[in-house]
């Protein structure tokens, strides 16, 4: 992996350090609960192609927002873990010659543990990527048939057991809050998986999103989830049983061991700079003291066809008002269990007073019962306010 020079980095300080997010939209399969970017390619991939497009946009962001420290990269998808690991390498190296990528530079890719992915796990590594993000979903084989996922309980097994000889950091995602699930089976599926983690585990309760498979079967009432205190009750034994095994929770459903929190994903929440590289790709840029809201072009063939052809792949390159950025940081960094620095916030968005953002009314009524915490330094949600964060949320925003 290319790394940069002390010299060159010292003369970059906090500010100038960025988040990249490299968007892969293929997929071997798509799953029923999945609104993501996501697309199974029906016909061959030109991967050249895909290769010069990816370091064309890189070259846009460098001229646009000058020199940069990155701080981590982080590949998406879809599947990335199913690029050839030579494009990954390629485009790493090709960020690496832009900005400035450390040994202190966090590159994860999400993989799904198919025997196809398992396969790269060793190029990955040896090409810089130092954190695996596993894309399990469940240990229970009736679980993974319902999520419509390719893979069962024993390839995650194997899966987990070649990421850990390939990767000092490796991390995976269960769902939970499945219909008919109970907190027995549930209990039993958390201490399998703390008996397999590592550093840092993932839990998240299925939701039903607009567009998927699962949204028509769940109107049409061919899909059950279960009642609100059952889900409180599973949130509750989540964060119970997996802090008694040290995986701290640092965000809504992100739970890990102490300093292995995912520092991509919390700068991102915290309201840092970041860009966003491949179709459907988002960023949160800064320029000029302005914030910026890209979005690539969604359609892989379009945003291919746009950036081979020398057009712009941008769909939307707005300013962002510092009330809508302040209110966006909240919105994040509110899910995070440290919450937010009042004085980050003010410094980052240019803003000076809550109450051009804030609900201030609504904000003492939900510090008096005991669902926020604020003093003069932060502002952040209460374990017991955590399960009701949307609402809070929705409560304090004007």
């Amino acid at each position: 992996m290319l790394l940069i020079n002390l010299k060159r980095v010292l003369l970059l300080n906090k500010s100038k350090e960025i988040a990249v997010y490299v968007h892969w939209p293929f997929c071997a399969k798509k799953c029923p609960y999945c609104d993501f970017n996501s697309h199974v390619s029906k016909q061959e991939i030109n991967y050249k192609d895909w290769e010069a497009a990816y370091k064309n946009e890189v070259n846009i962001e460098q001229d646009k927002l000058g020199g940069k420290i990155v701080r981590s990269i982080f590949f998406g998808g879809g599947t990335p873990s199913l690029m050839p690991p030579n494009l990954v390498d390629s485009i790493i190296q090709h960020i690496g010659k832009k900005w400035a990528i450390t040994n202190k530079t966090e590159i994860t890719v999400e993989a799904n543990p198919s025997s196809v992915e398992i396969q790269n796990f060793k190029h990955l590594a040896a090409n810089g990527v130092n954190r695996l993000s596993l894309g399990i979903q469940s240990l229970n084989d009736n679980s993974l048939k319902f999520l419509g996922r390719n893979h069962k309980a024993k390839d995650s097994l194997k899966a987990l057991e070649i990421a850990k000889k390939n990767f000092d950091r490796v991390s995976f995602d269960l769902i939970y809050g499945l219909p008919l699930q109970t907190a027995a089976a549930w209990e039993k599926e958390l201490a399998d998986a703390i008996s397999l983690s590592g550093e840092h585990m993932s839990a998240y309760q299925l939701t039903i999103e607009k567009g998927t498979p699962f949204y028509s079967m769940h109107r049409d009432k061919k899909i059950v989830l279960p009642s609100e205190s059952t889900l409180l009750n599973l949130y509750t034994i989540t964060d119970s049983i997996l802090k008694n095994a040290k995986l701290e929770k640092y965000e809504v459903s992100n739970y890990a061991l102490k300093n292995a929190e995912s520092i991509h994903n919390v700068k991102i929440w915290e309201g840092f700079e970041y860009c966003g590289i491949g179709p459907g790709a988002h960023g949160r840029i800064k320029k000029n003291n302005k914030w910026f809201a890209t979005h690539k072009y969604s359609s892989p063939n379009i945003w291919l066809y746009r950036n081979l052809k020398g057009d712009s792949s941008l769909y939307k390159n707005d300013v962002i008002h510092p009330r809508e950025r302040a209110q966006e940081i909240l919105l994040t960094s509110l899910r995070l269990t440290k919450g937010i620095k009042i004085k980050t916030l003010f410094e980052n968005t240019n803003i000076t007073k809550l109450d051009t953002f804030i609900n201030i009314d609504n904000l003492s009524r939900l510090k008096k019962i005991g669902l926020i915490h604020i003093n003069h330094e932060s502002l952040k949600i209460t374990n017991k306010g955590f399960p009701l964060l949307d609402t809070i949320i929705n409560k304090l925003l004007l």
